[in-house]
C-alpha cells in the first residue's frame, strides 16, 4: 500500500512587470452546442461571460497527463495533438479508461461547432499524455516522465487531474523544471477527504478543489494549507468515451476548468511567467466561507472573466499594513508582494500545525544585502527579526498556532517586490531518539497510549514492552493524515534473536490505521513503526497498546460433577473457557422447597455457552437447559427458572466458543415458597392468599409468583368468583352457551368461566358483543361484581362512607352494602373507585366474602 506523505517547495525568482492597456475583444456568438445547458458550471466559473473576451488559446500546447483520450470523439478530435504513451511506449494515447477523455472535453471541447458540448476553450491544441494505465493508476516517476515529456514538447500548461498521498524526489525535480521552463501547473486537490495531495501540494502548482453549486466544498475535496482555487466538482457535464456525453463529479472535473483558465489568461497575456499567471487567478478568485484565503476553499471560486479582464496586481494581498488587517501566509506555499516608500510594512498570519520550524526561500528585486527586515511572532516565543535578501533562506523554529510575521522595508531602499517560499518541518518526537533496536523506548503498564512522528528520511520509531504473564496485546497505530503511509512491526525478543511477525501494512486509504490482536507469552516484545515510503511526514500517529492477561479461573479444577465447586457466596459462579472442551460444575444446595433463578450479569462471549441444571439423584437427565445462556445475559432475562424440593443439585457450564480474558458470572437466587409462591413471604395479604390457593380458588405464575400486587383483569376475577363459589358448595351450574362474544373464542382459558359469571348476572358485557377478557377492573368494579355475586340488595344511600364516592356514584350502593358488612376497606376517608383493584386486594375481598 502507497499513500502520499511530506512536502517540497520550488523556488520562484524574477520580477514581473504590471499588465497595462487591457482592451475588449469583440463579445462571442452564443454557443450552438446542444447539450450547453446542461454544463452549468461553465455559468457558475463565469468562463460564458469570458467568452466575450477571449475563448480559445491555439498558440500554445496544453497538456493532459491522464488516461488519454478519445481521438475518435467528435467533439475533441479536431482539438488534439498526437499523444505520447508512457504506459505503454510505441502505443497510441488513446484513451482506455474515460477519465482522460471526461478531463480533456472539460477542458476543451471544441465550441460553438453544432456537436454536443463546449470546453472552457474552444479552440485548444491538447497533447494526451497516458500516464494512468486503463485502471486509472499510475507510478509517480510515471507522472513525472510525463511532466517532463510535457515540457519537452513546449507545453505552457499542464494539466494533472491525478492525485496520490505519497511524496516523490523524481515528482519533486519535475515540477521544478516545469517552473523554471515557464509551464504553468494545475492539479486536483485529491478526493480522500484529507490534506492536498501532490502534485498540487506543491506551492509551484495550482492545487484545485471543488464545490457544489452553492459553492460549498464537496465533502470529499481536500483541503489544507496548499489549497488554493475551488471550481465546480460536482455533475460537470462533459465529454465520455465512445462519442458519448455525460456527468462528471470530483476535484479531476475542477482542475481543468483552472487549466482553461490560464490559458486564455495566457492567450490575452502571453509573456506573463507561472507565477503571474497563479497570482492572477488567485487575484480574481470570488472570496469563499472566511474573508480571504482559508483552507477549505483556498482564494476561493474560479472567476475566469474577471481573470481575464483585470489588470495583475504585484501585491494583490493589500492592505496589509498593520496586524489587524494581516493576510493569510499558508505553510507549504507562495506569498508575492511589494514594499517601497510608501508601503513600508506588510503583516501576514501562518498557522502552525505543530511545533516545528518554518523555511522561508525568498526572492527580493533588489540586489542589495538585507532590503528587508522580517519580524516572527510565535505563541511563547519572544520575536525573532531576521534580514533578507535576494536569494537568502532562513529557518524559524515555531509553537503550534499562530504566527504572525512582519516584513519592513529597510530606510534607503526604494521600492521592491518580493516572493516567499515557506516550508514547515515539524520536530522530532518526545521519544528521540529511537531509531533502533538499542535505542528502542520502553512501554510501561497495561494501558498505553505515545505520540510520535517522522520527522526525518528514514526515520524509524522503536518501542519495547515486556510481557510478565500470557495474555493479549492489542496493539493500533493512527495517522492524523493520510499523507502518513504506516507499517507496524512486531517481534519476540528469543535468545540472541528476535522473531519478527509478518509486517502490519493493511490499512488503506479510508481507514489507515494499523491493528493488531495478538496472544502473547511471557518476555520482551518490540515494536517498530515506520514509514511506507520512509518519507518525512509533517504530521503525527499515534499507538495505543493494551495488554489484557489471561483470566485464571478460581474454580479450576472442576471439570467433572465430582470436582463441582460450590457456588461462591452461595450464589456466584465466575470462570473462563479457555478452550471448546472446557466444562464447569458447581454445586448448592436447597434446604426448603424454593424457585431457583439463574442469571447471567456478564458473559463474554455473544453466543454458544450452555447451562444444564441436574439434580444429585439423577445425573443423567438434566432438569433444565439451555444454550441461549449469553444472548439470554445479553437481553437481561432469566436464564433458568425452576421450582426445586429441598435437596442437592449441580450445574453445568460449557461453550461453544472459547474465551480467557474475561470471567462469566452467573448468579443463583433461591427463594423459598410459601404455597407455591416467591413473593407473598412478607406481603400483607399472605395468608388470604395461602389459604385460598389450598383451597383451588386462587392460582398463581408459572414461574412461581403471584403477583400479588398486580391488576387484575376480568378473566381472573370471574374465575376466582366462580371458584369462591364452589369452595363455598354453592351451585353455579354450567355455562349454556347461548351468548357469544366477539373477543372471547371458545378456545380462550377462562371460557366458561367468564360466560357462567355472565349467564349469573355477576358480570356485564360491553356494546358491539364485547367482554374485554384481558381489561384491568377497578376497585368500582369490583365492589359491583361482588354484590352481583352475593345477590346485596342495592338501593341509594344519603350519606357516603368516602369523600371520593358521592352517592350518586353508579357504584355507591354496592360500596356502601360492602363496607358496611366490613367486607370492604378504603383509604381512610377515600375509596378510589376508579383505581385498580390488584390480586391482593380481590382474593382478601373474596376470603371475607365468602368466609374462607
Amino acid at each position: 500500500m502507497k499513500r502520499w506523505v511530506g512536502a517540497m517547495l520550488a523556488v520562484i525568482v524574477g520580477v514581473v512587470m504590471m499588465m497595462a492597456d487591457i482592451q475588449p475583444v469583440a463579445a462571442a456568438t452564443d454557443t450552438n452546442d446542444p447539450y450547453f445547458g446542461n454544463q452549468i458550471h461553465l455559468s457558475q466559473i463565469k468562463a460564458t461571460k469570458a467568452w466575450d473576451t477571449v475563448k480559445s488559446n491555439t498558440s500554445i500546447t496544453i497538456a493532459v497527463l491522464d488516461t488519454g483520450a478519445d481521438y475518435r470523439h467528435p467533439d475533441l478530435k479536431d482539438n488534439l495533438l498526437p499523444g505520447i504513451n508512457l504506459v505503454n511506449p510505441g502505443k497510441s494515447a488513446q484513451d482506455d479508461n474515460g477519465h482522460g477523455t471526461e478531463v480533456t472535453g472539460v477542458l476543451a471541447a471544441e465550441g460553438n461547432n453544432g456537436i454536443g458540448v463546449s470546453g472552457v476553450l474552444w479552440k485548444a491544441r491538447i497533447l494526451p499524455i497516458k500516464v494512468l494505465d486503463k485502471n486509472a493508476v499510475a507510478d509517480l516517476d510515471l507522472v513525472a516522465k510525463g511532466i517532463h515529456a510535457a515540457l519537452d514538447r513546449g507545453a505552457k500548461v499542464i494539466l494533472m487531474s491525478v492525485s496520490s498521498m505519497s511524496y516523490s524526489p523524481a515528482l519533486t525535480n519535475a515540477v521544478n523544471r516545469a517552473e523554471a521552463n515557464g509551464a504553468v501547473l494545475v492539479a486536483a486537490s485529491g478526493n480522500e477527504g484529507d490534506r492536498v495531495a501532490y502534485p498540487a501540494a506543491y506551492p509551484t502548482v495550482i492545487a484545485v478543489g471543488g464545490v457544489k453549486a452553492n459553492n460549498e466544498p464537496i465533502i470529499e475535496s481536500n483541503s489544507g494549507p496548499e489549497l488554493n482555487l475551488m471550481a465546480t466538482g460536482l455533475n460537470v457535464y462533459t465529454t465520455k468515451l465512445g462519442g458519448k456525453y455525460g456527468g462528471f463529479s470530483g476535484t479531476s472535473a475542477a482542475a481543468p476548468q483552472v487549466a482553461g483558465a490560464a490559458a486564455l489568461v495566457l492567450e490575452r497575456h502571453p509573456k506573463l511567467r507561472p507565477i503571474d499567471v497563479r497570482q492572477l487567478l488567485y487575484q480574481t478568485a470570488t472570496d469563499l466561507g472566511t474573508p480571504g484565503w482559508d483552507k477549505r476553499t483556498g482564494y476561493g471560486l474560479l472567476d475566469i472573466q474577471k481573470a481575464v479582464r483585470s489588470p495583475m496586481s504585484m501585491d494583490f494581498l493589500e492592505p496589509n499594513n498593520t496586524q489587524s488587517q494581516a493576510k493569510a501566509f499558508p505553510i507549504e506555499s507562495q506569498i508575492r508582494g511589494n514594499l517601497g516608500p510608501n508601503d513600508t510594512v506588510d503583516w501576514y498570519w501562518m498557522d502552525i500545525p505543530y511545533d516545528g520550524k518554518v523555511t522561508f526561500k525568498a526572492n527580493v528585486s533588489v540586489g542589495l544585502a538585507s532590503p528587508m527586515a522580517a519580524t516572527f511572532y510565535s505563541d511563547k516565543r519572544s520575536p525573532v527579526t531576521h534580514y533578507i535578501g535576494n536569494g537568502d533562506t532562513l529557518t524559524v523554529p515555531v509553537k503550534a498556532g499562530r504566527m504572525s510575521i512582519k516584513l519592513v522595508r529597510n530606510g534607503g531602499v526604494s521600492a521592491f517586490t518580493y516572493v516567499l517560499t515557506s516550508k514547515f518541518s515539524i520536530n522530532p518526537d518526545r521519544y528521540e531518539p529511537n531509531n533502533t533496536m538499542e535505542t528502542a523506548r520502553p512501554l510501561v503498564g497495561n494501558q498505553i497510549s505515545v505520540t510520535g512522528n517522522f520527522h526525518e528520511e528514514r526515520d524509524q520509531d522503536w518501542f519495547s514492552y515486556y510481557v510478565r504473564e500470557y495474555g493479549s496485546m492489542d496493539v493500533t497505530v493512527t495517522p492524523d493524515t493520510k499523507r502518513m503511509d504506516l507499517v507496524l512491526n512486531i517481534g519476540k525478543q528469543e535468545g540472541t534473536q528476535t522473531k519478527w511477525d509478518p509486517a502490519y501494512d493493511s490499512g488503506d486509504r479510508d481507514d489507515p490505521t494499523e491493528r493488531v490482536q495478538k496472544e502473547v507469552s511471557p518476555g520482551k516484545y518490540f515494536i517498530r513503526v515506520s514509514e511506507y515510503e520512509q518519507n518525512a511526514v509533517n504530521a503525527e500517529y499515534t499507538l495505543d497498546l493494551n495488554f489484557t492477561p489471561v483470566k485464571k479461573d478460581p474454580n479450576e479444577p472442576n471439570d467433572t460433577y465430582r470436582q463441582a465447586s460450590p457456588l461462591e457466596g452461595g450464589y456466584l459462579m465466575t470462570g473462563t473457557f479457555p478452550t471448546a472442551t472446557d466444562t464447569d460444575w458447581f454445586q448448592f444446595t436447597v434446604n426448603k422447597e424454593s424457585y431457583v433463578s439463574i442469571r447471567a450479569p456478564f458473559v463474554p462471549v455473544p453466543s454458544g455457552m450452555r447451562i444444564a441444571l441436574y439434580s444429585n439423584s439423577n445425573l443423567d437427565y438434566a432438569i433444565a437447559t439451555t444454550n441461549m445462556v449469553a444472548q439470554l445475559s445479553d437481553q437481561g432475562k432469566e436464564v433458568l427458572g425452576v421450582r426445586l424440593q429441598p435437596g442437592k443439585y449441580y450445574i453445568r457450564l460449557n461453550s461453544a466458543t472459547s474465551f480467557k480474558y474475561d470471567l462469566y458470572r452467573l448468579t443463583v437466587n433461591q427463594q423459598e415458597l410459601i404455597a407455591g409462591y416467591r413473593d407473598i413471604s412478607t406481603h400483607w395479604a399472605r395468608n388470604e392468599i395461602v389459604r385460598l390457593s389450598s383451597k383451588g380458588v386462587v392460582k398463581g405464575f408459572d414461574d412461581a409468583t403471584f403477583k400479588p400486587d398486580q391488576a387484575v383483569t376480568r378473566a381472573q376475577f370471574a374465575t376466582m368468583l366462580i371458584q369462591a363459589m364452589k369452595a363455598n358448595r354453592m351451585q353455579v351450574g354450567t355455562y349454556s352457551g347461548k351468548t357469544t362474544f366477539t373477543d372471547l373464542s371458545r378456545s380462550h382459558w377462562a371460557y366458561n368461566n367468564m360466560g357462567l359469571a355472565y349467564q349469573l348476572g355477576i358480570i356485564k358485557g360491553y356494546p358491539n358483543r364485547q367482554m374485554k377478557p384481558d381489561q384491568a377492573i377497578s376497585r368500582a368494579e369490583m365492589a359491583a361484581m361482588v354484590a352481583r355475586a352475593h345477590n346485596v340488595l342495592w338501593y341509594p344511600r344519603s350519606v357516603s362512607s368516602y369523600r371520593d364516592v358521592p352517592t350518586s356514584h353508579w357504584a355507591s350502593p354496592a360500596i356502601e352494602a360492602l363496607t358496611t358488612r366490613e367486607w370492604l376497606r378504603g383509604y381512610g376517608s377515600l375509596f378510589k373507585p376508579t383505581g385498580i383493584a390488584t390480586r391482593a386486594e380481590v382474593v382478601v375481598l373474596i376470603s371475607k366474602s365468602y368466609k374462607l
